[in-house]
């Protein structure tokens, strides 16, 4: 297994959970995004969803609501944190992080 390519195979998911948390803030900015809305925007399963919301959780990009229980989701509700927005309005620094 090529870790380094396996790795590197993720960064457009994230790219697009922040984007469309980015899209959903500026739409709704007190608004939670439902995780299944985002599994079916990134075209993603809910066991790589799942870890790589936590990936981008432990970053400070996006807070996940720990509160409630719901399977088979790790949150309920999402959303874009201050240092997730500041990193997407960067373009350069988000394309290098995160490529297309």
């Amino acid at each position: 297994m090529n870790s380094s390519k396996e790795t590197t195979s993720y960064k457009p998911l994230r790219r697009c959970i922040l984007l469309s948390l980015y899209d959903f803030f500026k739409k709704h900015p007190y608004g939670l995004a439902e995780l299944r809305s985002i599994e079916e925007i990134c075209c993603s399963n809910v066991m790589t969803l799942n870890w790589n919301l936590v990936y981008l959780d432990k970053c400070g990009y996006i807070e996940l609501d720990k509160s409630q229980d719901c399977p088979p989701y790790i949150s309920c509700t999402v959303s874009i944190t201050a240092k997730g927005i500041d990193l997407v309005e960067d373009t350069p620094r988000f394309d290098s992080i995160f490529p297309a």
